[in-house]
Order: structure tokens, then sequence, then C-alpha cells
């Protein structure tokens, strides 16, 4: 890490940015505590900044800080910030680091006023009871965001004009028709059965921004825009995420980045999708275990 003096300056190390912060009592809720550089706002493409930005700690939990500009400068909006300063128990003169990722991602590593980094949590009993707060209002954002495309997607097929051309639709037609016919020659049980359409995908970089359903799957899908439930963790809810059907491609769209990072999906996980009903599917990670 490269030491500078100047209060939350911008660093730019390879092809990361970063700033840092040094959190006392008396000033953590001030919006000049909350800035962001403004030199690193300007460094990020104009494709991967957004109204929002994400806060992650290298125990793997990360909360979503939504952004707001005064006339001076961006800052990070108190609510997010708040819950992030609460659940780390901060304000004790720490230094923390924001390491751009991408997207608006940040890596979060906070060190003690002796300069220990801290690895785990300071207090895991408040992160769990916190922690399903943030995936019940998670799964609020999802379903806004599942709402709203679904409402862009209606419109998009009401105006035939925007969508790509002819031989695409035609080529479309045919795969369709071509995966009816294969889903005749299989016989497949919904129920209980261990026979459930299922397929596996070995997860990359795309694939934690949207999900592209294989094609030799897409028999066993909706025809159309649909939202689906995703179940993961046995008693828990389950995660709603739009199936998202163009001309190009069929894939689970909105909502399914938020899940993605809710449930700590990484690149090379792989996952097991199981179609146990015709709109929800069951989730299943195997992860290579580090010797």
């Amino acid at each position: 890490m490269v030491k500078n003096k100047c209060f939350g300056q911008f660093i730019e190390e390879g092809d990361n940015a970063s700033f840092f912060k040094i959190l006392r009592k008396d000033d953590l809720s001030s919006e000049i505590v909350r800035m962001i550089p403004h030199d690193l706002v300007r460094s990020i493409p104009e494709n991967s900044s957004s109204f929002k930005m994400v806060l992650k700690v290298p125990w793997g939990s990360s909360w979503p800080v939504k952004i707001s500009k005064n006339p001076s400068f961006h800052y990070m909006e108190d609510r997010g910030w708040d819950q992030f300063v609460k659940d780390n128990a901060l304000g004790e003169n720490e230094h923390l680091t924001f390491t751009h990722e991408a997207n608006m991602s940040f890596n979060v590593n906070i060190y003690e006023s002796g300069g220990t980094e801290i690895l785990r949590p300071r207090i895991s009993a408040n992160i769990a009871s916190s922690s399903g707060l943030r995936k019940r209002e998670a799964r609020k954002n999802i379903n806004k965001d599942v709402k709203e495309e679904e409402i862009e997607s209606s419109s998009e097929s009401s105006y035939p004009g925007l969508k790509t051309g002819g031989r695409l639709k035609k080529k479309k037609a045919e795969e369709t028709e071509k995966s009816k016919k294969n889903m005749k020659k299989k016989k497949v049980d919904t129920g209980t059965s261990s026979l459930v359409p299922e397929f596996n995908l070995t997860i990359k970089r795309s694939h934690l921004m949207f999900l592209s359903i294989p094609t030799k799957f897409l028999g066993y899908m909706p025809k159309k825009t649909k939202t689906f439930k995703i179940h993961y963790l046995e008693g828990e809810e389950p995660w709603e995420v739009l199936y998202l059907v163009t001309d190009v491609q069929s894939r689970f769209s909105a909502g399914w980045s938020r899940f993605a990072k809710e449930i700590g999906l990484e690149v090379g996980d792989v996952c097991n999708f199981k179609l146990i009903k015709p709109k929800e599917m069951l989730l299943e990670i195997s992860r290579e275990e580090t010797p």
C-alpha cells in the first residue's frame, strides 16, 4: 500500500484505483468522511459506474451503499455507510483502504490503530442478525429490478423494430422447434425423481453479471420472459430473478448479479441447476477445497 498523509486521497496501483480513510467516532457520519475522491470517480469507466457501490471485506460479507452528489463531491449515503460501520464496530481510529475491483465493487481492508489487519468479524452476533435484514432488503431490491426489466421487456416486444433481424428470429424458431422434438424423445419426471432436468456450469467472470442458459437446455425453459425462483439454502426463502428471453439468447438477468454477490459466487465454482418446477430451480454449488 502506498503511504500518503492526505486523508482519503486517491491512490492508483497498477490497474486498480483505491483510496483510504481513518475513522474516528466524532466524525463517522459526516459527508467528508463518506466522501469518494473525485479522481477515483473520474477514473472509473462510465459503463462501470452507477449510483451505488458494494463494500466487501476479506471474510466474505458485503454491504450495498448508495451514492449521492453534492455541489462539490460524491459521497456514500449514510444509511448503507452507517450499517457498514455498525456491523464492523468501527470508530476507534481504524485505517481503511478501499480498492476498486470492478463495477463499483470495492474490497475493503480494515486495520486497527496499531496496524493489525482485521481478518474476521469483530461482532459475529451483530453480523448474523444484520445478515438476515440485508438479505430481506436485497430480495426487495431484486424484486424491484425484476419487475422493471419485465416492463422493459414487454415494451420491447411491442416494438419489433427494436429487436434483431429476421435471420436471427428464424434461427431462434428453428432451435426452439428442435428443442421441442428432443423433449418428446425424453421421459422426464418433474417430481422427486433424480431424473429432473438439470445442467452443470463452471462460473466465469461474465456469469457474475448474468447467466446464459445452455442452448441444449432451452427445451425445458419457458418460451417467454418470466420471473424465476431460485432455491439455494434449505429453510430460506427462494430468490427471484428475471429469466429474459430474446432473439439472441435466454438468460437470468435482473436480480441475478445481486443474488450471485449475496451468496458469494466466485469464478471457478461448479454450479448444478435443477428445474424442480416450471419456473423454479434448485442451485447447488461445489468448490475445490484449498489444501
